[in-house]
């Protein structure tokens, strides 16, 4: 499937992440905002009215969010453009629900590579399975079972970390830290590694091999990635590297965009 199903295209959305969502004032926001409320910095065209200037302004965490286009598929397919008093409800209650169908399709999509030939088919399958259901009525959607569909979507992710990661087993380090947190682990190869689930808050990854390395629900942010290889990370998300420091040097897989608040 094409990258840019996943890109998000802010002027074919109605700023859902700025209305639907709710967020407490933090380091990472500068104000409460409830759900199903839009946020003060959200204009008539709905538009962010500090867009260029998110970070020094307060809203570090709008520059991180991405919705892997889910946005605009519920704005413009869901609901086909139409946007009022009736349906702003029912899109903002469904809008996270089609964010997570579209993330499920992004890791799907991630796997179809060269040394997951012998399950394309089963991919592929999946992935059209996924599609129907972005392109569902809203009832549809409402009534979907998402943690049934994600039980389908879990055995797939397995099978993808296991053929990619068995070229590169016993290549990287293999005395793998319990807690990541902080921790100084630059130059290092942690090729055919799983940092599934793990916290890696402020951790100094610069200069290391990451080849095969599984991101899948990872916390990023502030990690340190200048001079890092990405170039085969799996399951690694436009979010992610949003939440992390890296550099010029730093390679990232060739679907993933290279933030502009990084040096």
């Amino acid at each position: 499937m094409e990258t840019e199903r996943f890109r998000v295209q802010c002027g074919d959305c109605f700023g859902l992440c700025c209305t639907a969502l709710a967020f407490s004032a933090s380091s990472d926001f500068g104000h409460d905002k409830p759900e199903a409320t839009p946020c003060r910095n959200l204009d008539n065209e709905y538009r962010c009215r500090i867009h260029d200037r998110l970070r020094p302004s307060g809203y570090k965490g709008c520059t991180v969010y991405d919705c892997f286009g889910a946005g605009q598929q519920i704005s413009q397919v869901t609901f086909q453009g139409i946007y009022d008093e009736t349906t702003k409800p029912v899109m903002y209650a469904l809008y996270p629900k089609m964010v997570h169908l579209q993330e499920m399709m992004w890791y799907l999509t991630d796997g179809i590579r060269p040394a997951t030939r012998t399950i394309h088919p089963l991919l592929e399958d999946k992935l059209s399975e996924l599609d129907a259901l972005t392109r569902s009525s809203p009832n549809e959607l409402a009534a979907l079972d998402l943690d049934h569909v994600r039980a389908t979507v879990l055995p797939l992710l397995a099978q993808i970390e296991e053929l990619v990661q068995t070229p590169v087993a016993g290549t990287g380090k293999r005395s793998l830290p319990r807690d990541w947190i902080g921790k100084n682990l630059a130059g290092q190869d942690f090729s055919g590694s799983s940092v599934r689930g793990q916290f890696l808050l402020a951790t100094n990854l610069s200069n290391s091999r990451l080849c095969g390395v599984n991101f899948l629900g990872a916390d990023l942010r502030d990690c340190q990635l200048a001079g890092a290889d990405l170039t085969d990370a799996l399951f690694l998300t436009q979010a992610q590297v949003n939440a992390a420091q890296g550099d010029a040097k730093t390679r990232l897989p060739e679907r993933l965009l290279r933030p502009s608040h990084w040096a």
